[in-house]
């Protein structure tokens, strides 16, 4: 019984090592399969790799700044962040009080000087019309008392010359009179010498003859010396009073001179006055025309840094900048320093926005345009880097469906490097490694 049952057992069990056989030969078969599929799709297929790098949407111009020289205190805010702005358009307005009251000032003061200008130029030249600016209307209340109060002062000045010019030529009158009576005198005079010099030769006569004595000669001497001695007084006096004319009529010829004189002296420092107040007018011309801050270009507005109406901005301080409209959407890249070797100008990029779905939003293509020649330091990590630009295409950009790009919008860009094996991209780490490994001491 015992021989029946183990023969009967032994069949069964070389038909199960047979069946387990097979299957173990089956998977050892299947394994090389696989293994050699594998191997097969390590060597054979070829996989394309990337440089990842992190990147920000930019703009191919640079940011335009707005400022303002001198400053103020903001009056009106025009624009928001966002907004599409027109070159020239208005974004912001000063208060303009102090420099209108300023304007207004100057205005009133360069009127008086204008005008006293037009005076002291009729002074100047003698002319009885006065001939003011062309910016001078008589229309203008302020202007208009300005010009006729000059007009009197050059009316009056016209007058007191003529004054004086009269008063000079009574005085030549009365010398004239005076002449005429020390002529008259002068005549008798004369006749009255002629008298005394034909009495002395008559008494010279007698004392030749002897009938009278030597003091009578000479009392008759005597008298003729004091005749001879009055009638050149008399001339002395005809002569200077002819001088004295001479001289009033030089000074009725001065009488202008010294007006024409004194007018150029005013003149001078007139002009100057109307030149350093039409400098400062036109100062405030400009700070007033600036007090109206408007878009340097067309673009849109980036960043907003002033929100208060009434608040002060100070000279030279930023407003806001403007996104230029012509300017075009491009990809700044930090590209790592391990795989700049990897990176050329027209490669291929696929650029990924992290601000965006992912599924809904799909990877746009561009092409590297600029690597920097030199590392750049981040500010942040203190890691260097180099800087490169990728440009898309407008189509590229059509692919978003209408998303909104702006600057400053983080980005994704992976760079397509040469194509390569499976096999070569598995080994490369472990075969890095074991160079690095003998290399060591």
């Amino acid at each position: 019984m015992a021989k029946s049952g183990s023969v009967t057992n032994t069949p069964q069990k070389a038909a199960a090592f047979d069946r387990l056989r097979g299957r173990i030969i089956l998977g050892i078969l299947m394994m090389f399969g696989l293994l050699g599929g594998v191997g097969a799709w390590a060597f054979n297929a070829n996989l394309t790799g990337a440089v990842i790098a992190m990147g920000t949407v930019k703009v191919d111009q640079n940011l335009k700044q707005v400022q303002h020289r001198d400053g103020g205190i903001v009056e009106k805010i025009s624009v928001r962040e966002g907004d599409e702005v027109e070159a020239g358009q208005i974004m912001f307005r000063l208060d303009d009080a102090q420099s209108r009251a300023e304007l207004s000032i100057l205005s009133a003061q360069l009127d008086e000087a204008e005008v006293r200008r037009a005076r002291l130029v009729a002074d100047r030249e003698g002319a009885v019309e006065v001939r003011f600016s062309k910016r001078l209307s008589m229309s203008d209340p302020q202007q208009n008392e300005l010009m006729s109060g000059e007009l009197r002062l050059h009316a009056g000045n016209i007058a007191n010359r003529e004054n004086q010019r009269e008063q000079l030529k009574l005085g030549i009158a009365q010398v004239d009179e005076e002449i005429v009576a020390l002529v008259s005198q002068r005549s008798a005079l004369t006749d009255e010498l002629a008298l005394v010099e034909e009495s002395h030769s008559r008494i010279v006569n007698l004392f030749e003859k002897g009938l009278i004595q030597m003091p009578r000669v000479d009392e008759a001497k005597r008298e003729l010396v004091q005749m001879r001695g009055k009638l050149g007084e008399l001339d002395a006096n005809i002569a200077r009073s002819r001088s004295r004319i001479s001289e009033i009529e030089m000074r009725i010829l001065s009488v202008d001179e010294i007006a024409r004189n004194e007018a150029q002296r005013e003149l001078t420092v007139v002009e100057a006055r109307i030149q350093e107040l039409s400098d400062r007018l036109t100062a405030v011309q400009d700070r007033l025309s600036r007090t109206e801050i408007r878009a340097p270009i067309s673009g849109r507005i980036n960043e907003l840094s002033v929100f208060t109406e009434g608040g002060v901005i100070t000279p030279a301080e930023i407003l806001a900048t403007i996104v230029p409209a012509s300017a075009e959407l491009r990809i700044e890249v930090q590209l790592p320093t391990t795989a700049i070797d990897q990176v050329y100008l027209d490669q291929t990029a696929r650029v990924r926005f992290s601000s965006f779905n992912h599924r809904t939003t799909p990877e746009i293509l561009g092409t590297v345009s600029h690597i920097s020649p030199a590392t750049t330091i981040s500010a942040s990590t203190g890691e260097p880097f180099y800087i490169g630009y990728v440009d898309i295409s407008p189509e590229e950009f059509a692919r978003l469906n209408g998303l909104a790009l702006m600057p400053g919008m983080p980005t994704e860009v992976y760079l397509s490097t040469q194509e390569q094996t499976a096999a070569a991209y598995f080994a490369r780490p472990l075969l890095d490694q074991f160079e690095k490994a003998f290399r060591e001491e």
